[in-house]
């Protein structure tokens, strides 16, 4: 499972610190600015959205599996409706147990 890196998008530092400890205990490495296989990306970010960031990185890398996160529901909404090919939408709070099992369930679905 180690092989599979995981790139953690998240304003706030306590959260960001949070879901890479979660990600590194269950065995994933958590990337910094190499290549990756899933992105955990926040929805709302200080000076861009979340989409945008999702549109660039699909245009990048097309096969790219992106996990949204937000504390919004509406968000949720909105994203699902614009068919960026995101994996998932999780609603904060997240606990560990439920970002680990989707993260499983995107990188198997590869």
């Amino acid at each position: 499972m180690s092989e599979k890196r995981i790139l953690v998008v998240e304003d706030e530092e306590d959260l960001l610190e949070i879901y890479s400890s979660f990600l590194r205990n269950a065995g994933y490495t958590v990337a910094k600015k190499t290549e990756f296989d899933l992105v955990l990306l926040d929805i709302k970010l200080p000076d861009i959205m979340g989409d945008e960031v999702a549109r660039k990185l699909k245009e990048i890398n097309e096969g790219v599996i992106i996990v949204m996160v937000t504390g919004f529901p509406s968000f949720q909404e909105s994203i699902d409706s614009l068919d960026l090919g995101i994996y998932d939408i999780l609603l904060k709070p997240i606990t560990g147990e439920e970002l680990i099992r989707v993260m499983k369930e995107a990188l198997s679905s590869q």
